[in-house]
């Protein structure tokens, strides 16, 4: 099994745990049966994954009613753009109503909110969508104390920073991420795609990141002449939030994008490529690899070592990974969540 594979398989598991949880609080509080409906998907098959996304992350069906409902949950690591994903999720649960047998749905966010937040939130799904939070879940758990305690391990395993700010929602109108992840699947690989991989990529990260990496600005080439980096971008001011993390761990202001449409894993001599665009002084210390068929190990190490001996940070996602940030903001999943643990796993996995 590859190394990305691999990474993935570790990012998906605290979601999965979130998700076995609430399968059994949801079955304690109903008294009546729930079961996860999403298994491991190939996100390059895309006719698989289009007709999975429909489907919600959890089936409930209480037996009093004996009526199916939709349940979809939502985890946040950071509180700076919950309200925009929210509203996300909320469209995305009404194309699953929309598509399916369910007449009622659930959204379950992995954060507590203010009560005002939450009611206009309600207000604005209607009837047929509730939206749970993290008080809720408390509600139905009760007296069940091995519930409680595991749903706080949880809490504190997920919330990275819990202080909130607020980001404008995503401009009605704009192209979806399913539709940009269609796109770059069709791409062929190597020189034939490559502009056009290099224009996916690009509109990918200004959908994904544009309200938090300003003046994202293509094709600069490097001082020396020789180098060209695909996509730089300006971390913005907004507090708690996986980039401003960043940007103060690495004492970095800027991200440099880097897209590679090669078939094949990319090696270390890609890597080094992508580091010649980095520099200290310049505030310029962090990078992301968008690689089509995702890193080697000798990738791997490359990146380990210029963390370890320069302190540049530079990440590799595939393009699976790229789909899959792109489809699951759709529903109002934040996409940082990748990013978040390719960071850590890179700084646990650190070397002397």
């Amino acid at each position: 099994m590859g190394v990305m594979k691999d990474l993935h398989i570790e990012s998906m598991n605290l979601e999965d745990e979130w998700q076995e949880l609430l399968v059994t609080i949801l079955e304690s509080a109903s008294k009546g049966e729930a079961s996860r409906m999403k298994g491991e998907i190939d996100r390059d098959d895309e006719a698989a994954w289009e007709l999975s996304r429909h489907f919600p992350d959890i089936e409930l069906t209480p037996h009093d009613t004996g009526e199916a409902v939709a349940v979809e949950f939502k985890m946040f690591r950071w509180r700076n753009d919950w309200q925009a994903r929210a509203v996300d999720a909320i469209s995305h649960m009404r194309d699953i109503l929309d598509r399916t047998v369910f007449e009622r749905g659930i959204i379950i966010l992995s954060l507590e909110t203010e009560q005002d937040d939450l009611a206009e939130l309600s207000a604005l799904a209607g009837d047929r969508i509730a939206i749970w939070d993290l008080f809720t879940l408390r509600g139905l758990i009760g007296e069940h104390a091995k519930l409680a305690d595991e749903l706080d391990i949880l809490v504190s395993e997920t919330l990275v920073d819990g202080s909130p700010a607020i980001l404008k929602p995503r401009a009605t109108g704009t192209i979806t991420g399913a539709a940009l992840a269609t796109r770059l699947r069709a791409v062929p690989a190597g020189q034939p795609g490559w502009i056009a991989f290099e224009q996916g990529c690009h509109e990918a990260v200004r959908s994904l990141f544009g309200r938090e990496l300003h003046k994202l600005v293509t094709q600069q080439r490097s001082d020396d002449g020789l180098n060209r980096m695909d996509l730089i971008g300006r971390i913005g001011g907004a507090t708690n939030s996986f980039w401003s993390m960043i940007s103060s761990d690495f004492s970095t202001r800027y991200v440099v994008f880097d897209a590679k449409n090669h078939g094949r894993p990319v090696g270390q001599d890609e890597v080094h490529s992508t580091a010649k665009y980095l520099m200290e002084k310049g505030l310029r210390k962090v990078a992301i690899i968008i690689a089509r068929e995702g890193g080697s190990d000798h990738a791997r190490l490359a990146c380990n070592s210029y963390l370890r001996e320069q302190g540049f940070l530079i990440l590799i996602i595939s393009r699976a990974d790229l789909c899959r940030m792109l489809e699951d903001a759709d529903a109002g999943d934040p996409p940082e969540n990748i990013l978040f643990d390719r960071m850590d796993d890179a700084l646990m996995a650190m070397s002397r």
